[in-house]
């Protein structure tokens, strides 16, 4: 007798599925299963677009990173510099190092603190239960889970920024100025240029806050939040680098 071919069973029961077919759940845009897993090869999803966004980040941190070493190393290497001087027949340095202001310390701390809160926003909006009640127009839980965070960040930087601004004046009224000499031109340059690349960030950042409230997809501001927050923590490690050497050359 010929083989009598038994159909196969439906897939039902699938872990994962509830028993309703495994295309059946829900994208969650966490990072897990759903839209950011289960794309097609060369669809640009939500985990693709992520991915080609964190590349762009890197690419970029990159050049920032080689700017302000190199600059460090044009640091290290003007007060390393010597002139000789006839009067006492010796090499003498003509670098003249300023004090750093302590309240140097306290603006790491609200830099490292506002790195602290921005990541426990981005981990909010990673978050399954989350943004699965987002996707289901059940409620808009980042608002009240992750939005303060931004907003402690954000209050943190702006901290941080004023009390770079208020260490120049204190640097001005010693008679320090940006022609005073190659250490304070240093100073000067570093911590400015340090300030415009966090001044940036926080364009970012307020842009990802004002989208909370414009109807952008939660994906779009899940990427837009990832990006500006591995940004931030980047800048925070640069200013660790910058202090550590401003400290050191004093």
């Amino acid at each position: 007798m010929p083989a009598v071919k038994t159909p196969a069973p439906p897939n039902v029961g699938l872990p994962g599925t509830g028993g309703r077919g495994p295309h059946h759940k829900l994208p969650t845009g966490g990072g897990g299963d759903g839209e950011w897993s289960n794309q097609p090869p060369g669809s640009r999803g939500p985990r693709e677009r992520l991915i080609r966004a964190r590349v762009g980040l890197a690419v970029l941190m990159s050049t920032s990173v080689t700017l302000f070493a190199t600059i460090s190393i044009g640091y290290l290497w003007r007060k390393g510099q010597v002139v000789f001087d006839r009067t006492t027949h010796t090499y003498v340095s003509l670098w003249k190092p300023i004090s750093i202001p302590p309240l140097l310390w306290w603006n790491t701390l609200l830099l490292v603190l506002s790195s602290l809160a921005l990541e426990l926003a981005r981990r909010e909006y990673f978050r399954e239960d989350i943004v699965m009640d987002e996707w289901l127009g059940i409620a808009r839980p980042t608002v009240r889970r992750a939005l303060p965070w931004q907003f402690l960040s954000l209050l943190l930087a702006i901290g941080f920024l004023w009390g770079q601004i208020h260490a120049w004046g204190q640097l001005q009224s010693q008679g320090i100025f940006l022609g005073s000499g190659p250490s304070s031109q240093f100073y000067y340059f570093l911590t400015g240029l340090h300030g415009l690349h966090l001044f940036g960030g926080m364009l970012v950042l307020v842009w990802s806050m004002i989208a909370t409230f414009a109807g952008l997809r939660v994906e779009a501001r899940q990427i837009t939040l990832d990006i500006t927050a591995w940004y931030w923590h980047a800048i925070t490690l640069v200013w660790f680098g910058l202090f550590a050497l401003l400290e050191i050359c004093k």
